[in-house]
């Protein structure tokens, strides 16, 4: 799931670091909200997308 042949990991990883740059720089958010930001971004949403438009399975055969 969470792995190279996925194809929304290097966008979401992108995104997620755009994110955190921008939660650092423009607000005073707290490190717990930048790094809860930044696994949510680059760690459960390129699973969730891969799983809901079908992707590869997880397991390679």
């Amino acid at each position: 799931m969470l792995s190279p042949g996925n194809p929304y990991v290097l966008p979401s990883v992108a995104v997620a670091a755009g994110a955190y740059l921008a939660a650092t720089l423009l607000t005073d958010a707290s490190i717990l909200l930048r790094i809860g930001i930044l696994v949510l971004l680059a760690g459960v949403v390129p699973v969730a997308l891969n799983r809901i438009l079908g992707g590869s399975p997880s397991v390679d055969e």
